[in-house]
């Protein structure tokens, strides 16, 4: 860090970091697995990316923004300097710590209810309430919240994908199958999309539909895991028992140990209950149970 601020010249700098950010969930929209790049500091399934500007000149003009999230890109915005991108790695382990995450993001909703009283319609300060909301499990205020947003930014593939999610989580599948629907025509690079539009097509009962749409995305990134679970859990409930049991075993043995396999069988097994999908669930149970 001393050498990569010597070489520059005597006017003011920023430095933009790379956050991984370590987490166990797989579905969420960035999310990359540990390849064993960083040894000794890699934790959990994998980390979502991001990119902050944490390195700057002792400037008085630069300052933090906000009440919560801070930032100081706007201020550096003022005096027309541009953060530059630099080599140095950030390992963040918050999230990996569920009661501490949870009371984290309790204290940022409060703040950012206000940053949002203060910032009134602002793109960002909706976007990060709506993210805290669902972190929270207030589903409803989430869904009003991405609602809000997609008034402003209708056509934010990520925001209709996030609305799906809290759809989802609130019960009301058909309209998350639309609103990932939505999400994956705005983007269809984004494969989340495909993800989660699979997995709400799977608690319809549309199984078949479901697998296609999975071997597809993963001819396109044969390495995305929560999609070879999915595609197993839709071979699976297609009647295939037999063929979704032998594609978990392998699943096993390529990425996951047996126990996380379980748990990740059993979890999806009971939205599939509530979903009213109880043969289905029974058949996914028996084949990641072993």
């Amino acid at each position: 860090m001393k050498k990569l601020t010597a070489e520059q010249a005597p006017q003011p700098a920023a430095f933009q970091l790379l956050t991984r950010n370590y987490i166990n969930h797989r579905n969420i929209v960035g999310w990359q697995a540990n390849n064993g790049s960083f040894p000794d500091e890699e934790r959990g399934y994998g980390w979502i990316p991001s990119l902050k500007t944490r390195l700057w000149s002792n400037h008085a003009k630069i300052r933090f923004s906000y009440p919560v999230h801070e930032l100081v890109t706007p201020s550096l915005a003022e005096i027309g300097i541009s953060a530059q991108p630099c080599p140095i790695i950030i390992h963040h382990y918050g999230k990996l710590n569920h009661k501490t995450a949870q009371a984290k993001s309790e204290k940022y909703f409060l703040l950012g209810l206000q940053k949002l009283d203060e910032m009134k319609e602002a793109l960002i300060p909706l976007r990060e309430l709506a993210v805290e909301a669902g972190v929270l499990g207030r589903y409803q205020d989430a869904i009003n919240l991405w609602q809000r947003f997609l008034e402003i930014a209708p056509c934010n593939a990520e925001a209709h994908l996030n609305l799906g999610t809290a759809l989802f989580a609130s019960g009301n599948i058909k309209q998350a199958l639309i609103s990932a629907e939505k999400s994956s025509q705005l983007n269809p690079e984004l494969k989340e999309s495909h993800l989660n539009r699979s997995l709400y097509e799977i608690h319809l009962g549309q199984s078949e539909s479901a697998a296609k749409r999975l071997y597809n995305l993963l001819q396109q990134v044969p390495e995305y895991q929560a999609a070879s679970f999915l595609h197993a859990a839709a071979v699976c409930c297609r009647d295939d028992c037999e063929k979704g049991r032998q594609a978990f075993i392998k699943i096993q043995n390529d990425t996951l140990t047996a126990e996380v396999l379980a748990i990740a069988g059993d979890e999806l097994a009971r939205t599939m209950t509530q979903a009213g999908r109880l043969k289905d669930a029974e058949n996914l149970k028996k084949a990641t149970s072993g």
